[in-house]
């Protein structure tokens, strides 16, 4: 998308001082839909014989591109880096200029025959000025590009490295350096995006997608941030041709080589456990004076990550490569729990390797491959009583369980002619996972008190072992781009392939629960328990080999309205399709998403700008909701009674059998049919958004946004196990008096009528119903979330050396579902797999759900800066302050013939003294306000004009804060048949993360 001539000639011409200052922030960028390539445009007087030549003196590249009968040029598909414009008339050099390309960036160039001061001043009379990032220049987030609705915020190497970042600095701390996203301590330990859970986040790595499609939580691969060249954050309300997601993207690529050779090693050093440096976690209790934590004796050895890489030329000009290789030799890390001591050895190696070939000055193609092998195993001691450190004897040792990750992404970029151009990206991501995997003929023995109460008792601590999980995705990309008048087209389509394989069971020496009944009762197989003490005997395996299919389309305008307007149009379709533990067919989920967007320049120098975006969207369900309801189940039990317990194993002897063995129904190791787990109308999640914001140079070098942003739920996939909206509320009304469901829970679209497929007649044939939401009982999924965020930017310039970044967000989150995950609920995103937790499981459980929602912190500040001194010494801190999260509660009714008392449902029933009494969601009080300053020290020396020397000393929680960051939200459960409150509600269940510090050293060979 560009901007008519008279919006691109006049608002350089005003403002070509702002655009040395945003440049010097972050390059101005058109929407270049996840492109690991750049490009530039700019205009010279029209009419006259002028020409312009683009070429980068790093890699020898050149381009010489024609301006159109208006003057306007743009050159696309060029390699991240330093370029030198030139403008020629009549043969004659009258203008040059130096500029930086970034990835997924267009940058605009000064006008021929202008002269400005920047931050690097004019060479003479003839060069446009020059615009150099330099290695140490800071990159902000706030850009100011009237040719494009969207925006993101584009991150270097360089100030990720200079800010106190933590050791990592993966996708998710880079973008929490604007207010407005959210850090998910309570479970996830991802962020939310557009108010969003964190699994409805993607993540790109050189435009190859590397979401976790497994979970939908987080990136497959993360590489180390020592190969990564600049990281983009787009918090919602993105182009079309991004797949689709209802939460935000992260994108990020990798370093290239050039025609200089270099080379550098680093050292990521993480000093041991110490009550200065790194200090351990508190205890703390329940109210019954438990543990809840029992932490304050945990510790690690040190840990060092050694990086060395390597980037020039293969062949000059023509073929460039960046290699990294990556080791972190084996540290151990001590625990305790309440009867454990565990010892924990950790190790990695990393391989990298990026080739760009510079085909010819129209062609580019770019190669990675990666792998990465870490590897862990454990050793397991008894304590001599509990919660102490007097550690016994040894009790297990688990099997090395090692991790590979293998990556290979192709990108090819070819301008075809002046306004053609065509892409590709292609590429496959891999993981095989060893999750540990115990003795299989020593049962795992425990003893049940009272409802819920179990204790492990023997000496097998695995009551799972898991075979190897293997999980890739591979994936291609095209699309085609026509310049035409006014109009920038783009369509493309996509394609990705997923494959999960689990398998995972109980020791096959089984699982033995010691039980007590104070009266006989029938067992399922149909026998007879005797009062008194009896044992349980169980075994489950669950298997499968999952795939899944993502395949889109797409086609895009970006259309020049007016010299300051531009009318962005988006049109998508997804399929999203799941199969089953045999690569049958499962679900198929077709979806269209319009996407419509706006861009103002208010006074068309390109110094005001207004902008919106509004927009559906949609995402695919993960594997493993694919695997939860679909995969192989192998579910048996048997009772005994029993004469004595070994005294080694304390797995029950003299066993008499009751009754036969008892396989689950739908349990016996054959996948379920599509129709007997989910309704056959089943429809993808949706969200709609909104988006409105402003940006505005503010005169020097500060810039200043203001953007409010909605977005509001639609539709989500869950799981309910009310059948009776099936049988009681509808068919036996409705045609099958005698009809009864088999009361298997079954995946829906909460709210909304559902079609099943049964045997409503008994007579074996299968019938097609229509069956209102109102037979449910069961809510429209709500979710409305409103934002106004404002950001104020300084860059960093010769004259002011240092970057400073102020965001504040203001937030009102509410509703009665936060997406793909129960984020309210304590341990509501591991209660089962996505679309299968319990927030929909009878109707009882929904009553009073619509409330404040765990994202609704009204108020939250980010502060970031930089000050380089001339000495080489640099000082950087971030600061985060938010108000605090509401708190929910979770109890049982206390009238016993609720459904809420017989089925076992958790919902806002909080006062067991009143029958049927709903407290709201979110109005059981807020946590305190949470704050949290992290710091750095840096000095950079060149020694030489080849050699670069950095030390980094960088704090997480200078003040060592340990503010409390949660509280335990269960209110009651059912104790020998009375709902009781329990003692440990709204006690502290977390606490902020104690103090951590690295130190990092870096030498450049350049």
């Amino acid at each position: 998308m560009k901007a008519s001539d008279a919006t691109r000639n006049r608002g350089l011409r005003k403002s070509l001082l702002a655009i040395g200052m945003v440049l010097a922030l972050s390059a101005g960028h058109e929407a270049a839909a996840q492109s690991i390539t750049g490009g530039l445009y700019g205009s010279v007087p029209a009419g006259s014989k002028t020409s312009v030549v683009v070429a980068s003196p790093d890699t020898g590249y050149r381009r010489e591109v024609q301006p159109d009968a208006q003057g306007r040029y743009r050159a696309s598909g060029l390699n991240p880096g330093h370029y030198v414009v030139t403008v020629t008339q009549d043969g004659q050099v009258v203008a040059a200029r130096d500029i930086v390309v970034k990835p997924n960036s267009d940058t605009a160039v000064g006008a021929a025959g202008t002269t400005a001061t920047t931050t690097a001043a004019a060479d003479d009379k003839n060069t446009l000025g020059k615009v150099i990032v330099t290695g140490k220049a800071a990159t902000s987030t706030i850009t100011i590009d009237v040719t494009t609705p969207e925006m993101s915020s584009i991150y270097s190497r360089e100030l990720v490295n200079d800010l106190p970042l933590p050791a990592g600095a993966g996708p998710e701390s880079i973008a929490l350096l604007r207010s407005n996203v959210r850090y998910d301590r309570h479970g996830t330990g991802l962020v939310q995006l557009a108010g969003a859970t964190p699994a409805e986040n993607r993540y790109y790595l050189n435009e190859f997608d590397i979401t976790n499609d497994k979970t939908s939580l987080g990136a497959l691969s993360q590489l180390p941030r020592e190969a990564i060249g600049s990281t983009e954050v787009l918090a919602g309300s993105f182009g079309a041709s991004w797949t689709n997601a209802t939460g935000g993207v992260m994108s990020q690529t990798i370093r290239q080589g050039s025609n200089d050779f270099k080379a550098g090693y680093s050292l990521y050093y993480t000093p041991p456990t110490s009550s200065t440096l790194r200090p351990q976690p508190v205890d703390f209790k329940d109210g019954n004076g438990n543990y809840v934590s029992y932490a304050s004796h945990n510790r690690s050895d040190a840990a060092a990550t050694h990086y060395l890489w390597a980037s020039g030329a293969i062949v000059k000009d023509k073929l460039f490569a960046f290699g990294l290789f990556g080791d972190t030799p084996s540290y151990l890390s001590y625990s305790y729990s309440q009867s454990r001591y565990t010892e924990s050895k950790n190790k990695n190696k990393s391989i990298l390797l990026n080739l760009t070939w510079n085909i010819t000055s129209d062609q580019t193609l770019n190669l990675i491959a990666s792998n990465k092998r870490t590897g862990s195993a454990s050793w397991s001691y008894k304590l001599n009583g509990n919660y102490t450190t007097n550690v016994g004897a040894l009790n297990s040792v688990s099997q090395p369980a090692p991790t590979q990750e293998r990556a290979l992404i192709a990108n090819y970029h070819w301008n075809i002619t002046s306004d053609l151009e065509l892409r590709l990206m292609g590429g496959f991501l891999g993981r095989v996972q060893d999750r540990g995997y115990g003795s299989d003929d020593i049962p795992y023995v425990q003893t049940l008190t009272g409802q819920s109460t179990l204790t492990n008792i023997g000496v097998q601590d695995r009551q799972v072992n898991y075979l190897p999980t293997d999980f890739w995705r591979r994936g291609y990309k095209a699309d085609l781009t026509w310049h035409f008048g006014n109009h920038k087209i783009r369509f493309g389509a996509e394609h990705y392939t997923h494959f999960v394989q689990q398998d995972w069971h109980s020791p096959f020496a089984g699982i033995y629960t010691y039980k007590n009944t104070a009266a006989s009762f029938t067992a399922p197989n149909g026998a007879t328990v005797p009062a008194g003490n009896y044992v349980q005997w169980d075994f489950n395996h669950q298997f499968g080999q999952m795939y899944s299919i993502n395949e889109g389309a797409y086609l895009e305008d970006y259309w020049s309205v007016s010299d300051k307007v531009v009318v962005y149009g988006g049109l998508r379709f997804d399929r999203f399709e799941n199969h089953d533990a045999r690569n049958g067919p499962l679900f198929s989920f077709p979806t269209l998403s319009p996407r419509l967007g706006v861009a103002w320049d208010v006074k068309g120098d390109s110094s005001f700008k207004i902008g919106g975006n509004i927009g559906r969207y949609s995402l695919s369900m993960p594997a493993d909701f694919a695997y939860g309801v679909a995969s192989a189940n192998l579910s048996e039990s048997k009772w005994y009674t029993y004469t004595g317990v070994d005294p080694a194993t304390k797995a029950p002897t003299g066993l008499t059998q009751l009754g036969p063995d008892y396989t689950y129904p739908g349990s016996n190791g054959v996948p379920p049919k599509n129709y007997e787990v989910a309704t056959t109308n089943l429809k993808a999640p949706s969200v709609y958004e909104l988006q409105l914001y402003a940006q505005k140079r503010l005169g020097g070098s500060w810039t200043g946004q203001v953007d409010f942003g909605y977005s509001q739920l639609k539709r989500v996939i869950n799981t309910t196990c009310w059948s009776n909206g099936i049988d009681v509320n509808w068919a036996n009304s409705h045609g099958y008096p005698n009809y009864v469901d088999a009361g298997n829970c079954f995946v829906l679209n909460p709210g909304e009528d559902v079609k099943v497929l049964r045997d409503f007649r008994g007579d074996g044939g299968l019938e097609s119903m229509t069956i209102p939401a109102s037979a449910f009982g069961l809510p429209k999924p709500t979710h409305k979330y409103f934002h106004i965020t404002m950001d104020l930017n300084h860059a960093r310039t010769t004259e002011q050396p240092w970057y400073l970044g102020l965001s504040y967000t203001w937030t009102r989150s509410f509703g009665n579902d936060n997406g793909y995950l129960s984020l309210q609920k304590d341990g509501g995103y591991a209660a089962g797999y996505i679309g299968q937790n319990d927030q929909y499981y009878i109707p009882d459980v929904t009553w009073g759900s619509r409330g404040n929602l765990l994202d609704d912190v009204r108020h939250k500040i980010t502060a970031s800066g930089v000050y380089y001194f001339r000495n080489g010494l640099r000082v950087g801190a971030v600061l985060n302050v938010q108000s605090g999260e509401p708190i929910s509660c979770y109890g049982l009714d206390p009238d016993p013939n609720s459904n809420s008392y017989v089925w076992g449902g958790y919902g806002h029933f909080c006062d067991v003294n009143s029958p049927g009494k709903i407290t709201p969601a979110g109005t059981s009080g807020r946590l305190p306000w949470l704050w949290q300053l992290d710091g750095s020290l840096g000095y950079d020396r060149n020694i030489g004009p080849h050699n670069k020397f950095s030390i980094d000393l960088s704090v997480q929680n200078i003040t060592n804060s340990r503010i409390l960051t949660d509280r335990d939200n269960g209110y009651s459960d059912n104790i020998n048949g009375t709902v009781t409150q329990l003692n440990n509600w709204y006690t502290p269940k977390q606490y902020q993360a104690p103090r951590s510090t690295y130190l990092v050293f870096r030498y450049e060979f350049r």
